[in-house]
Formats: structure tokens, sequence, C-alpha cells
């Protein structure tokens, strides 16, 4: 093995519920939800067309939808129990099964549109390398923007001018980019450039029992608020439901570094990389907890034991630098408040975000349980 080269099997735990979203999004007539069991059937297409064919249902499986402008009204594993069929007759079609964790509270017999999870071959979900080595090269500038404060003040002072350009997206992507090659590049004696990530390999984290029965949960998005409304409703749970992984859920992967690139910026091992994350984490949750840790102090405990956030519906403050540029946190809000009213006029930022921007947290809420979405632990196990 090459000497430069440290390769680590590692374990991740799902301290809370995680979403990594396949991009595919499902409607209710593309589902099966099994509102007494509170189960969601996900369908293998080919094996459901051949299903409503061969009980020559196709047609007025057709007509049924055709009836149904709003597809979020038609609950189709209903449809087939008006049928006759139970549920064994429907195990020929079904790709894999999910729990509801929910909370429905109304009589709608449906759960509009989900959001499927990032799945292998045979249904189970596990943890994209692309998706944790993302969170690892945000840690990893986060700790070199904090061991430079000339850098640091450099794209500060870049980036609140960029918000006074016209185009803030482009602009943003721009500043960036630029943010990585400046940190994590360099260019050798004949004035090549090399991107030190490319030293950094990560594997997909895969379910460390893989015979058990692949299980996922899923969980409606809710966001906790400083902003109750004339309703003085402080939680909002909208119509969005997710696919997750559930909480407890332990993935291995393999992670490899070059130990001679990394160490151009300072990294010497495996779990200094991880030790960045998890001073980022804490960064974005001491100032949460601030603002939210009295109605949600539970929560606040429960991520002590965690060391990132991965996947979807974690929230601004644990996806972006931001906060880090600013030497001041307070000015780090001023100008947040101004790019988000530019971007999401109707949310009015600038006046009702008061204590904190963007005013939310984002949760998990299975049952009574809460939970902050995204939660996770990462342990170097062993060598590889």
């Amino acid at each position: 093995m090459n000497d430069f080269l440290e390769s680590r099997i590692c374990r991740l735990t799902c301290v809370a519920p995680i979403h990594i979203g396949s991009g595919e999004v499902l409607k209710s007539f593309e589902y099966l939800y099994d509102k007494a069991r509170q189960k969601v059937y996900f369908l293998n297409e080919g094996k459901w067309a051949q299903f409503l064919a061969s009980n020559k249902l196709l047609d007025e499986f057709t007509a049924v939808l055709g009836r149904n402008g709003n597809f979020s009204r038609i609950n189709i594993w209903q449809w087939l129990q008006g049928k006759g069929f139970s549920a064994e007759d429907c195990d020929e079609f079904i790709k894999r099964k999910a729990f509801l964790k929910a909370d429905l509270s109304d009589k709608k017999g449906t759960l509009n549109d989900i959001s499927t999870g990032v799945c292998d071959g045979i249904g189970s979900l596990y943890v994209p390398g692309s998706s944790i080595k993302g969170m690892l090269r945000t840690g990893i500038i986060f700790y070199l923007l904090e061991h430079n404060p000339g850098m640091k003040a450099k794209f500060c002072k870049e980036m609140c001018n960029a918000l006074q350009s016209g185009n803030l997206k482009r602009s943003l992507g721009a500043l960036s980019n630029k943010m990585e090659e400046t940190l994590l590049a360099y260019k050798d004696d004949k004035g090549n450039v090399h991107k030190l990530l490319a030293g950094l390999q990560v594997g997909d984290a895969l379910a460390g029992d893989m015979a058990a029965e692949p299980v996922s949960v899923i969980l409606q998005r809710v966001d906790g608020s400083t902003y109750g409304g004339r309703s003085n409703q402080f939680e909002k749970h909208l119509p969005l439901y997710w696919e997750c992984i559930p909480a407890g859920s332990e993935f291995e992967l393999r992670i490899s570094m070059d130990r001679a690139m990394l160490q151009k910026i300072g990294i010497g091992s495996i779990e200094e990389i991880f030790g960045y994350c998890r001073s980022f984490m804490q960064r974005g949750l001491k100032l949460q907890e601030k603002v939210f840790g009295r109605r949600y102090d539970a929560l606040f405990d429960e991520a002590k034991a965690a060391d990132c956030f991965l996947g979807a519906g974690t929230g601004f403050l644990q996806k972006s630098l931001w906060f880090s540029l600013f030497a001041d946190d307070g000015e780090a809000m001023r100008e947040l408040k101004g790019f988000l009213d530019q971007s999401f006029r109707q949310h009015r930022h600038r006046v009702l975000d008061k204590d904190i921007s963007p005013r939310t947290i984002k949760l998990a809420v299975s049952g009574r349980r809460q939970q902050m979405m995204g939660l996770c632990k990462l342990e170097v196990m062993h060598n590889a």
C-alpha cells in the first residue's frame, strides 16, 4: 500500500432521520398508502402494469385517473381493496415499503407527493459518498477560514459586494468556486493546478446488516419558527413528505486520504476532518440554541452526540458558510436578511427575522418525538 495513503473503514450513525433525495417524486396514484397499518408501498412499475393488465383493470384504472384532476385525492390502496384484493395479492408488484411516521390529524386518505430516498438495487436506502464528501468539504473550508482571518475578511468583503450585483445567484456561485480554488487547490513547480480534494476519496455508506429487510420511514416536513403569525402557530406542517432513513440506522463506508496532498493545508488525519465538521455544526447550533434552546432543549442536548448534518431539510445554517465569513454575528444577520429579502420577498425576512435569520429550525417529527433533521455521528472503526 502507498505509505502516503490513509484508508479507514468508518461508521455513520443516523442520530435523527435523514433524507437523501433520489430526484423522484411520486404522486398519490404512484404508490399505495395503507392508512390502517400506516404503511406506504412503492411499486415496481413494470409488474404493476402487468398486474393491472392481467386482471383487466388497466382501462378502469386509467378512467379513475381521468375522473380525478387532483391526483392527491386518489388512494389506490382503497381502490384495490374495493376490488377485493388483499395485501398478499399486492406482494408481486411491491418494490419496497416504508412506515408512515407523520402525525396526520386530519381525515385525508392520501399523503400528497412523496420525495423518495436514494436506494440501491435491492431497495435499501443508503448515503452516497458524494453527499458525505460535500459535507466534509464544508467542514474543511470552515477550518481553513477560521485559521486565516485575512482570507476570511477578504471573502466576506467580496460576498457583500456580490449582494449588490443584479444576479445574486450567479455572483454567489462564482464566489463559492473562487473560495474552493483559493483554499483547496495549489500550483506545482510547472504551474499546473491540483485540486486537493482529489486526495480525499469517500465511498457510499451502506447498511451494516445487508441481510436485513430494507426499512424506511415517511416523514412530513415540519418547520419550527420564531414567528407564529396571526394564528400564533410556531410549528408549521408543510404538505411535503420525504422518505427517510430512520434514526438509529448504521452504515459503513471507506474513506481514504492522500496525506501528502492534504498536509499542504494542514490536515493530518481523517479524524481531524471529522472534528472540523463537528466544529462547523456546533457553530450553527450555537446560533440556533440562543433562540430556540428553551423551546427545544431536548433536541439541542441530543445534538451534542452528533458530528454533522446530512441530507435535505437541515436548514440554511447547517449548509452555508455565511456566518463563518463574518467577524460579527449581528452584521452577518443584517446582510443575510437583506439577501433573503431580495430572493424571497414574500417571506418578509427584514421585518420578521428578529432574533435569527432564517427564522426557522427544521424538525423531524415521528409521533410525539421531535428531532433535528439530518443529525449524524461519524466514527473511524479500523484500517481498511
